[in-house]
């Protein structure tokens, strides 16, 4: 005999022992299917849900974004995300922009009014201790259906909307909604900062510092990523380890060669000495692969509140290299390059604020048209 289906807090999934299942309408019929978690059970009606509602009213959002993110290719026709982005994708339109719109809503019934009140609800939402989502959070949770809908608006499921929708966050106590400004460390607080990283971890935070990499990009390097005794020393950026796995970069960007100094090249040498060219050129006790959270609590953390900056952490590092190169009078296309960005203007978009706005001197036309006929 069947084990009894419990009721959960989502309605339509159930669970049955040691398995979970969805319970939906199709063509007007009851269905059940079995899944092996709840996220699973969940996404089966969900997308059960909005398929029958499809069916009835034609495309809902519902029905659209899931259908729009397992094909989602990215920003240009050649720039594919990989499997891992297009997997948090799923998860967060789920979480919480499918959660906040009925399945039955449809997609040319969206306006500026009922984007507002998801995004209002977005910054109203807490978790089961009471807390609020970060505003770091709420744009993630915007992130993919900004997408979605500048998709639909392109292929006219919008109405008579030419442009996509922008979705604008309403900060609470209704403050307008603002990104928080990058975080960098000034040189003075990078050298004080460095100063405390222990010895056996130098050339790595070192290397953090001198090329922005990001740290699962960093902990991925091979041996042979590094050409260490070339002219000019480099590094290439091939792949990425996250959660343990190994995966690609997060875009076809953020494959890329990045230079390092002599001085640099001469360290990273001594970690390589006697050693196969396919090992991990950073690695823990016996050799194992470096977990970020180990090391943000062991050695980012304590490191970062005796130099006095306890907000620190190794993304900090990677926008403080973004700022050394605009001091150093970097162009954007050669920091979006270094840095690994999609487009010169997303990298504008993260570091604009860094770079002097002022127009230069005037320009002498007579005498540039008399210098090009001379």
């Amino acid at each position: 005999m069947a084990a009894p289906l419990r009721r959960t807090a989502t309605p339509g999934v159930y669970a049955r022992g040691s398995r979970w299942v969805a319970v939906y309408l199709e063509d007007g019929r009851q269905r059940r299917r079995s899944a092996l978690t709840f996220r699973e059970a969940r996404e089966i009606k969900v997308r059960a849900t909005a398929n029958e509602a499809a069916r009835r009213a034609g495309p809902t959002l519902h029905g659209y974004a899931l259908d729009w993110v397992d094909h989602y290719a990215g920003r240009g026709a050649n720039d594919v995300i990989n499997d891992r982005t297009r997997s948090e994708y799923r998860r967060l339109l789920i979480s919480y922009a499918l959660a906040y719109f009925a399945p039955e809503e449809r997609l040319r019934d969206l306006d500026d009014q009922r984007l507002r009140g998801f995004a209002d609800w977005l910054c109203r939402l807490t978790d089961e201790d009471g807390h609020r989502l970060c505003d770091r959070s709420v744009r993630n949770a915007v992130l993919p259906l900004q997408s979605c809908l500048r998709h639909a608006a392109l292929t006219g499921l919008l109405g008579d909307s030419a442009e996509p929708v922008i979705l604008l966050p309403q900060r609470r106590r209704g403050r307008a909604f603002e990104f928080d400004e990058r975080r960098f460390l000034t040189r003075a607080q990078l050298a004080r900062l460095l100063d405390e990283i222990p010895e056996g971890w130098r050339p790595l935070f070192d290397l953090l510092a001198s090329t922005g990499l990001r740290i699962s990009e960093a902990i991925a390097l091979r041996i042979m990523d590094a050409d260490l005794a070339a002219d000019q020393p480099r590094i290439h950026v091939r792949r990425a380890i996250v959660a343990g796995q190994l995966t690609g970069p997060k875009s076809r960007h953020g494959r890329r060669t990045i230079p390092i100094s002599h001085e640099l090249a001469e360290r990273l040498s001594e970690l390589a000495l006697d050693r196969e060219e396919t090992e991990l050129l950073f690695v823990g006790a016996q050799g194992a692969t470096l977990r970020p959270g180990n090391l943000r609590y062991r050695v980012m953390i304590p490191a970062a509140e005796r130099a006095g900056v306890p907000w620190a952490r190794f993304h900090t590092l990677r926008h403080t290299c973004a700022a050394l190169l605009i001091y150093a009078g970097a162009s954007p296309l050669r920091l979006q390059g270094w840095m690994g960005h999609h487009s010169a203007a997303f990298t504008l978009d993260n570091y604009g604020h860094l770079i002097d706005d002022g127009l230069g001197p005037s320009l002498d036309l007579g005498s540039a048209l008399n210098t090009s006929r001379a």
